[in-house]
C-alpha cells in the first residue's frame, strides 16, 4: 500500500512539472525577428529583420548593429513582406493581407492586463473590486469613490 502511495505521489509530482507553462511571454508578434522586404510607396525597397511589438503597437527592426529601432515615417511604407506573407501598416495594429480580391485581412492585437489596484495596508490586487469604499465618521456612515490610480 505504501509503495502504491509513493508511486502515486511521484506520478502527481511529475505531471505537475510537465504541466508548467514554459512559453516565453514575449510582447512581439513573432518568436524572433523575421527577415523582411520593406516596400515604400515611392518604390524604394529595403531588407531588415522586423517584428511587431503588440504592447507598443508599432513595427520594430534591427539595424546592422543589432539595435532595435522603430520606423520614423511608417505611413510611407506600402507593404512589409515576410516570407510569403504581406503586412500593412495599420493605425495602431498589425494587418496581414490574406487575400486581395475580395479583400480579406487579419488584424493582430495584444491583450494587456490592467495595472494592479491599491488596497489597504499597502497591498495590490487585480481581481478584487476596490473602486469604492465606506467608513464611519462621527455618528453616521459615509461613502465615496477612491481617487484615480496614481
Amino acid at each position: 500500500m505504501k509503495l502504491i502511495l509513493c508511486w502515486l505521489g511521484i506520478w502527481i509530482f511529475c505531471v505537475g512539472l510537465f504541466a508548467q507553462n514554459t512559453k516565453d511571454n514575449s510582447s512581439y508578434l513573432f518568436d524572433e525577428f523575421q527577415d523582411c522586404l520593406i516596400v515604400y510607396k515611392d518604390g524604394r525597397q529595403f531588407t531588415a529583420p522586423v517584428n511587431y511589438d503588440l504592447i507598443k503597437k508599432h513595427y520594430v527592426f534591427k539595424d546592422p548593429e543589432q539595435q532595435e529601432k522603430e520606423f520614423s515615417d511608417p505611413e510611407l511604407i506600402a507593404v512589409l513582406r515576410i516570407g510569403n506573407r504581406s503586412f500593412l501598416i495599420g493605425k495602431q495594429e498589425a494587418v496581414e493581407v490574406i487575400q486581395a480580391q475580395p479583400k480579406f485581412n487579419v488584424i493582430y492585437t495584444g491583450d494587456t492586463r490592467r495595472a494592479p489596484k491599491k488596497i489597504s495596508y499597502g497591498g495590490t490586487t487585480q481581481t478584487a473590486s476596490v473602486d469604492n469604499y465606506s467608513g464611519l465618521t462621527g455618528t453616521g456612515l459615509s461613502g465615496g469613490i477612491q481617487d484615480a490610480q496614481r
